[in-house]
């Protein structure tokens, strides 16, 4: 998958498949499931997207001295639950070595094992998940509409502090019962109406946690952009608004771990979702705005 134009072996010439470097500190793993999108009733299918967003990524030209290693694809499991702990122990052992990592999802069942890894190892960190759905529903067995409650409960569970806030939120696409949980979690969130709040409640965000993990589920845009989703998003943010919060996050020098979650191949038309979710996978990799 990592193939692409290939018009000299001079540096101007280059391109992201030619900056593969099992040395970089820039770590990228996948995580090839859908099994928490079927438990949350949606449409299955992002077990496909880590590879094609590879595919629509190996062929952007890179002008610098960029290098990244493409650690694995973790797809070999039988249950969520097995596959939750795989990248787990992956992902903490990658913070251990003080590398930086993007995941690649899968459905949002993705950012989970991610999350207790980091809080594993640094005890406090601030969740800013890019999503039209709070994805807090209290459930027992862990799915793509959970993850961010279950990273709450496992925070409490270990005294750890854990701040959540999710931008792009769909007030249509999430009941009062979330609503009420996101109250009990004392966690804060934007509505995509309510964009012109970016500056000032991401900003207080960041400035209230040292380290900050970032999810951006493709969701949180319109399906007009983005098409090949779970769960399509009839008014969702635009990409200007999106970069802007990135380009608040990656500033801040606080990220430790990201991820890209929920595009889903098999809905997508001439490749739009996943040349999106491409551009964004590396413009994390890089944490910084091209």
């Amino acid at each position: 998958m990592w193939q692409g134009r290939d018009d000299g072996k001079a540096k101007i010439h280059n391109r992201v498949f030619k900056c593969l470097n099992k040395n970089s500190k820039v770590k990228l793993l996948s995580f090839c499931t859908s099994l928490g999108v079927q438990r949350n009733k949606g449409r299955a299918g992002s077990e496909l997207a880590p590879n094609i967003i590879k595919e629509n990524m190996a062929n952007f030209a890179v002008f610098d001295d960029f290098s990244f290693d493409d650690v694995a694809n973790i797809d070999n499991f039988s249950s969520l639950e097995q596959g939750d702990e795989i990248l787990y122990k992956k992902c903490l052992t990658l913070l251990k070595d003080d590398n930086y990592c993007v995941i690649l999802g899968g459905g949002h069942e993705s950012s989970l094992a991610p999350i207790k890894a980091a809080l594993d190892y640094k005890k406090s960190i601030g969740v800013i998940n890019l999503d039209a759905h709070f994805d807090v529903r209290k459930q027992k067995l862990h799915s793509s509409g959970n993850s961010f409650y279950k990273a709450y409960e496992y925070a409490k569970s270990k005294n750890y502090e854990y701040n959540y806030l999710c931008i792009g939120v769909n007030k249509l696409s999430n009941t009062q019962a979330l609503f009420n949980t996101i109250k009990q979690m004392k966690a804060e969130y934007i509505l995509n109406t309510n964009m012109h709040e970016l500056d000032t409640k991401l900003k207080a965000f960041l400035e209230k946690n040292d380290f900050i993990y970032l999810s951006i589920d493709i969701d949180v845009f319109s399906l007009s952009i983005a098409p090949a989703v779970s769960a399509p998003n009839v008014f969702g943010i635009n990409l200007e608004q999106a970069l802007k919060a990135l380009d608040m996050i990656f500033k801040s020098k606080k990220l430790i771990m990201s991820d890209v979650c929920e595009f889903n191949p098999k809905y997508d038309i001439d490749k739009h979702t996943a040349k999106l979710a491409a551009f964004l996978a590396y413009l994390l990799l890089r944490k910084e705005i091209i």
